[in-house]
């Protein structure tokens, strides 16, 4: 049985929590977290007690295996120093840290103390986006040649204007890292590796601390694959996340609106038409965050590494790689 502590007030409770929770061969012993609604809630629910409020008391009082965090990439970065100094395995959340220079200081730490550490990049894992990967590695409309990314949505710090980390670049804000390490994580998921971008960001007074709030890129992959990102999280009325594939003899369109992980669907356009694939969807249990039953899915592969002793998937590596990517484009930009 692998113990683990849960740190982070939001995302931790009603995210990490019930998804560590529900996997086989892991114990929630303690939770760091802000005293809040969705922390009463969920100890009601489950009847624990051990909470903690200084994340420095809960690693020094415990006796744990492993944390999983939910916390800003500043404190995410102090924290995880701690977490591997003493041997624990680690569960991070995107982006791995601030900055480039933080997250190869984390991953050459993991691996100098051989702890398993994981990184929470969620899409991929969804039962959607699975079927499309499988329908382009077996080339069922030929090679892929191109894929395109649309994601639009208003972010809560924008439409209240508040002044916050998640606008702010320097602590690992603007719609590029905050967001899109999501989106350049999954783009060599499903494409390789990326060689070149050319990019123009945006801004906003409306974004406090005055990260970009809208990218748009032209990409490269390393076989030859091109690609074009469209990501903002200004766009009023309209929340959607497409990724259309373009294949020798037909396209893929992998889309949802109103949701993070929730309702996507997979569509394929081919020689013989549309057709609209049936997939069989990530179930949550009931009043479960939509995130919850993806989380489970890399919560479980993680216990596993760090029972079995192996690297675990998305790693440090991948959350590295996200920001090597983030600085990249954000140098070579056009403003």
């Amino acid at each position: 049985m692998l113990k683990v502590a849960i740190i982070g007030s939001n995302f931790g409770v009603i995210g990490l929590a019930p998804a560590f929770d529900s996997v086989k061969d892991c114990q929630i012993v303690a939770i760091c977290a802000k005293s809040s609604e969705q922390l009463d809630a969920y100890c009601e629910r489950t009847g624990f007690k051990n909470v903690y409020t200084d994340w420095k008391l809960l690693l020094e009082n415990e006796d744990l295996d492993a944390v999983a965090l939910a916390v800003t990439p500043g404190a995410q970065y102090e924290i995880v120093k701690v977490a591997i100094s003493k041997g624990l395995h680690v569960f991070a959340e995107k982006p791995l840290a601030e900055n480039l220079s933080q997250a190869e200081e984390l991953l050459f730490l993991a691996e100098e103390k051989r702890v398993t550490h994981g990184i929470d990049f969620m899409f991929p894992e969804i039962a959607e986006w699975k079927k499309v990967k499988e329908l382009l590695d077996k080339e069922e409309l030929g090679k892929l040649k191109h894929i395109s990314t649309n994601w639009d949505w208003l972010s809560g710090d924008i439409k209240n204007k508040r002044t916050t980390w998640k606008t702010d670049v320097t602590k690992g804000g603007g719609v590029l890292s905050f967001y899109f390490s999501h989106g350049l994580y999954y783009l060599e998921f499903f494409a390789g590796k990326i060689i070149n971008t050319k990019s123009v960001l945006a801004y906003s007074p409306e974004s406090m601390n005055g990260g970009e709030v809208m990218a748009d890129m032209l990409l490269e992959f390393e076989g030859g694959i091109t690609g074009s990102a469209h990501v903002s999280c200004v766009t009023r009325g309209l929340i959607r996340h497409q990724l259309i594939f373009f294949c020798e003899n037909g396209s893929i369109v992998l889309e949802n609106k109103n949701a993070v992980v929730d309702n996507f669907t997979v569509t394929i356009f081919g020689q013989n038409g549309m057709k609209k694939l049936e997939v069989v969807k990530d179930e949550n249990s009931k009043n479960e965050d939509e995130r919850v039953k993806i989380v489970r899915k890399l919560a479980g592969r993680f216990i596993n590494a760090c029972l079995n002793k192996k690297g675990a998937y998305p790693s440090f590596k991948d959350g590295l790689r996200a920001q090597e990517l983030i600085e990249k484009i954000r140098i070579n930009s056009k403003i």
